[in-house]
């Protein structure tokens, strides 16, 4: 049956020169194109719709380029936040560099102002309060954004989504703006960059507001007409606000200072932007949680039809061995295939993943040598071929604030660049027939080479801390066998621990165990809180926005005694 033609809304078809499968990617056609290269709507190895931006061959020729991409990337990934499609994958080494996240249904500000007109009510202040969130992430990530402009943000049906973060940093220093060029689009870049100063968080708060201007207005707050005209005013004129909300008005005139360091931060924006839709609820109580804050004030926003085409009928065929080969394996493969079963046994028809034998199997393989769980890859830049060599794995929470450790691979020496290879979040935890509860984690792998394997050994719990003890007494997952395998193709995964008789649940990867066990205030694990395993006396609001079962321990010692941790007791007996 020959494949459907029609494309989705919003995607426009193929021209000769484009590629029909870009990585991992099977890609359908176009959804824009710019100054920076192409945005193609794709299917995954999954069958997850993705936006594939693909740079330009004149920036891929670039070898400075390629090498500020590879490194943009690595602070790209990091960020995540609720108004950020999320970050699938990217090759700086491909012929034509890409970058692939989340793909975004619906129109962007700018024609959404042409089709409907400026945005108003909560959805205005849901808008800033968006684009803040996002801004708020990405720098700090380390990333500035240097194009925010109404082309660069889609009203999705749960808010506003903030694109091309991180590639525009990566063009500023190549041939093109070596030779006089500036990133950015007239009209949406900050005075000091016009003076010659490089971009800024401080910049990028400068477009933010000419943005929220725009929302609200239909017009950007220096007018519009030739370049120079509006670059004149930019430098020297003040903004025009008429139009936009008295409750706005304030905040983005501090925004638009000409002195980068007068202007507010994007934190500091969104703490005020939702203190606004505090006070503008009804009822005067808005979730914590900014989805839902977003998704209150965006309902009944008119949006542009978004369609909802089964793409898997569009996409071309993938490339792979097996679907080429899927109608020679027949009835020839059935034998094969029984023995495979019973060789990984009752454990793998479970879902527990293969055998501890089976993942340590992995260190022979093709494509590395192996250092502790880690494979050394041959694929590894040159900059980290000594950090895989003698470098230590380092475990600790990304902040105070949120549900999720970082492993990082550290220079044995304390001197020089680490690497972040895997990014876990503690998603939940539940009550679970045969273990007092199960626990999923979300897996990310961060590297853009090589792979990782995560054990079920990895993950151990902490049942009590006593007066006086002087390590950590680990018991292990209820678990076998490896969890995940990880590489830049498959970069996710979502896992489910079981655990028995807990209260802190750690990840301690095998190279760090002997440390961990050595220190009552190792760092690398959050208190759970379920029906079934609560530690006594313990704070029941100390937990995460939107977690209603996980927490964060604290681990501060008082007289040797972390006295403020879930787990430490001073009843002995019952231990």
């Amino acid at each position: 049956m020959p494949r459907s033609t029609a494309l989705p809304v919003g995607v426009s078809p193929l021209v000769p020169d484009d590629p029909t499968h870009l990585g991992p990617f099977r890609v359908l056609g176009r959804l824009g194109s710019g100054g920076m290269g192409v945005v193609y709507a794709a299917l995954d190895g999954r069958d997850r719709r993705v936006a594939v931006k693909c740079v330009h061959r004149t920036l891929a020729s670039d070898a400075d380029f390629r090498d500020r991409f590879a490194r943009e990337v690595n602070l790209v990934r990091r960020v995540r936040a609720a108004c950020v499609p999320a970050f699938h994958s990217a090759d700086a080494e491909s012929e034509v560099p890409w970058l692939a996240t989340e793909y975004v249904p619906g129109p962007t500000l700018r024609e959404y102002v042409r089709i409907h007109g400026p945005l108003r009510g909560d959805a205005l202040t849901a808008f800033a309060l968006g684009v803040a969130e996002a801004l708020a992430a990405v720098h700090a990530a380390g990333v500035v954004h240097r194009d925010l402009k109404p082309g660069n943000v889609i009203l999705a049906p749960d808010g506003p989504k903030v694109l091309d973060f991180g590639i525009a940093r990566a063009i500023d220093g190549t041939a093109l703006t070596r030779t006089g060029g500036l990133v950015g689009t007239p009209g949406w870049i900050s005075p000091e960059q016009y003076r010659g100063a490089p971009a800024s968080g401080h910049s990028d708060i400068f477009s933010w507001a000419g943005l929220v201007a725009y929302a609200a207005t239909g017009q950007g707050p220096f007018g519009s007409g030739p370049s120079d005209v509006v670059v004149s005013r930019i430098l020297s004129g003040p903004p025009s606000l008429t139009g936009v909300p008295a409750h706005l008005r304030h905040v983005l005139e501090r925004a638009l200072s000409k002195e980068p360091e007068q202007r507010p931060t994007a934190t500091e924006l969104q703490r005020i932007m939702t203190g606004a839709l505090h006070v503008a609820a009804p009822s005067g109580v808005v979730p914590a949680d900014i989805r839902a804050l977003l998704g209150r004030a965006w309902a009944g926003l008119p949006v542009l039809a978004i369609g909802d085409q089964d793409w898997r009928r569009i996409a071309p065929p993938g490339r792979g061995r097996f679907r080429r080969n899927r109608l020679a394996v027949g009835l020839g493969a059935a034998v094969p295939v029984m023995v495979l079963v019973a060789g990984l046994g009752l454990r793998a028809l479970l879902g527990e993943g293969p055998s501890e034998t089976s993942g340590a199997a992995d260190a022979d393989a093709p494509g590395g040598a192996t250092v502790g769980n880690a494979v050394v890859p041959d694929d590894a830049p040159e900059e980290y071929q000594e950090l895989y060599e003698t470098g230590e794995i380092v475990v600790e929470p990304v902040s105070e604030t949120e549900p999720v450790l970082l492993r990082r691979l550290e220079p044995a020496s304390g001197e020089g660049e680490g690497l972040d290879q895997l990014r876990l979040t503690f998603d939940s935890a539940a009550t679970a027939e045969f273990q007092d509860f199960g626990l999923t984690v979300e897996l990310e792998y961060l590297p853009d080479h090589g792979s990782l394997n995560v054990h079920s050994n990895e993950f151990v719990g902490v049942t009590a801390i006593t007066p006086g003890q002087e390590g950590l007494d680990f018991t292990p997952a209820g678990n076998s066998g490896v969890l995940a395998r990880l590489d830049p193709d498959n970069p996710t995964e979502s896992v489910r621990l079981a655990f028995y008789d807990v209260r802190v649940v750690y990840h301690v990867p095998d190279s760090t165990r002997e440390r961990a066990q050595d220190a009552v205030d190792y760092p690398g694990g959050f208190c759970v809180y379920s029906g079934l395993v609560a530690a006594p006396g313990a704070d029941s609001g100390l937990t995460f926005p939107g977690m209603d079962d996980i927490g964060p321990h604290d681990t501060t010692l008082t007289d040797g005694a972390p006295l403020e941790s879930c787990a430490y007791t001073d009843d002995t007996e019952n231990q």
